[in-house]
């Protein structure tokens, strides 16, 4: 019988964690969600790994993507699929070791009335694990939460945690197209325009690989800030309208 959740976890070139965090997020969920993959053109074998997985646990659910759309593409197929097939609720989790299965019930427990819930690493109740996060990452995360946070009156702490529950019903107009790593600040104009009830909750601060790249155009840290700038400034006028005046934030 399909589940009332559903877990989409993007998958690109993860076939060494794969079968782990599968068995975990199996362990946590399998009384109240679905899981599925999608596998965004791998080229590592992890399309093999989940089709064995497939085999050892037949209520796994996949998507293959032939060639690499980028992470916000993975997202918006999970989104799709998830509306498709009536599920109420949508979890997104990253299959990198970075989002413990362990929380995944806490996300499902929270108030079922809240739109979106976004795990937060910044909270005082978050713990750090793993490597020291890099500077870059964490400025960058900061800037864009001081743009957020300005310009919607809001008071987020991380604005780039892929750990998050959605209220599908709240999410039935939306029309996502950013297909990269900015694919958050789409996300937070159509919440804004939409004046969606947002909670954070607590989730660990782990970094495994500080050598993960983001794609050769954006590995340096200004290309990559302006990326999510541009990104945010269009994705605002798209849903609300309008530009918004210059935030004390994006000097």
């Amino acid at each position: 019988m399909k589940k009332e959740f559903l877990i989409i976890i993007p998958v690109y070139n993860e076939k060494e964690a794969l079968r782990d965090v599968t068995i975990s997020t199996i362990k946590e969920s399998q009384d109240f969600a679905d899981i599925l993959f999608v596998n965004d053109g791998s080229t590592d074998g992890s399309a093999e790994v989940i089709n064995q997985l497939q085999d050892d646990f037949p209520d796994l659910k996949a998507i293959h993507k032939i060639k690499n759309e980028g992470y916000g593409a993975s997202l918006i197929s999970g989104f799709k699929y998830g509306e498709y097939f009536g599920y109420n609720y949508l979890i997104t989790m990253d299959c990198d070791n970075q989002h413990q299965p362990k929380d995944l019930r806490k996300f499902k427990n929270f108030d079922r009335n809240v739109d979106l819930v976004s795990g937060s690493r910044y909270l005082k109740e978050s713990k750090a694990q793993g490597i020291k996060a890099p500077k870059d990452r964490v400025e960058i995360n900061q800037r864009i939460t001081c743009l957020l946070n300005s310009s919607y009156n809001w008071n987020l702490t991380d604005s780039f945690c892929g750990y998050k529950r959605y209220k599908t019903s709240s999410f039935k107009d939306a029309n996502f197209t950013e297909t990269g790593y900015a694919s958050p600040l789409e996300l937070w104009s159509y919440a804004y325009s939409k004046n969606l009830n947002i909670k954070e909750i607590p989730v660990d601060k782990i970094y495994v690989n500080e050598d993960r790249s983001f794609g050769i155009d954006l590995d340096k840290k200004r290309r990559r800030y302006k990326y999510y700038l541009k990104t945010w400034k269009e994705s605002h006028k798209k849903y609300s309208g309008v530009f918004f005046k210059k935030s004390p934030c994006t000097a």
